[in-house]
C-alpha cells in the first residue's frame, strides 16, 4: 500500500514538473514551442531573450542579394516585414549569419524595423536594416 502511494506521488510530481521544464526549455532556446499563434509562418522560429521574444521567418534571396524577413510578437501580430541587408554592408546576411535575436520596432512603420542578429560573441552582433527595391537602406524618419 505504501509503495503504491509513493508511486502515485512520484507520477503526480513528474507530471507537474513537465510544464515548467518545457517552458524553461523554450525560454532558453533548447527547443521550439509545440504550438504557434495563428498567422505565424510554419517556418518561423521562436526566439526568446530576457526582455523580448518573438517569431522570425528570414531567408536569403540570392537573386536580389537581400534577406526577406517577417517578425511577429508573442501574440502572433506581424510587427516587421520586408527586405533587409546588413548595416554598413551592401549584402545580405548569409544563411549561417541569419540568426535573428531581436526586432527593433519603429511604431506604425513595420517596414522600417531593424533586426538584430546573434553571433558567437553577442545576441546583438550585426544588424539587418530595411532596404528599398534598389537595395538602398531606407531612412528612418521622425514625425513631428
Amino acid at each position: 500500500m505504501i509503495k503504491r502511494a509513493l508511486a502515485v506521488i512520484a507520477v503526480v510530481t513528474l507530471i507537474l514538473s513537465v510544464r515548467p521544464v518545457y517552458e524553461l526549455g523554450v525560454e532558453l532556446g533548447l527547443w521550439q514551442p509545440v504550438s504557434r499563434p495563428s498567422g505565424v509562418s510554419p517556418r518561423a522560429r521562436y526566439v526568446s531573450r530576457l526582455k523580448s521574444s518573438g517569431w522570425f521567418d528570414c531567408s536569403v534571396d540570392h537573386g536580389k542579394n537581400v534577406d526577406a524577413c517577417r517578425a511577429w510578437d508573442d501574440a502572433g501580430h506581424l510587427v516587421a516585414y520586408g527586405n533587409f541587408r546588413l548595416d554598413g554592408e551592401k549584402r545580405a546576411a548569409t544563411a549561417t549569419e541569419l540568426r535573428p535575436s531581436k526586432v527593433q520596432l519603429y511604431p506604425g512603420h513595420p517596414e522600417l524595423a531593424w533586426i538584430y542578429l546573434s553571433d558567437a560573441k553577442s545576441d546583438f552582433g550585426k544588424v539587418l536594416v530595411p532596404v528599398n527595391a534598389a537595395g538602398e537602406p531606407l531612412e528612418r524618419f521622425e514625425v513631428h
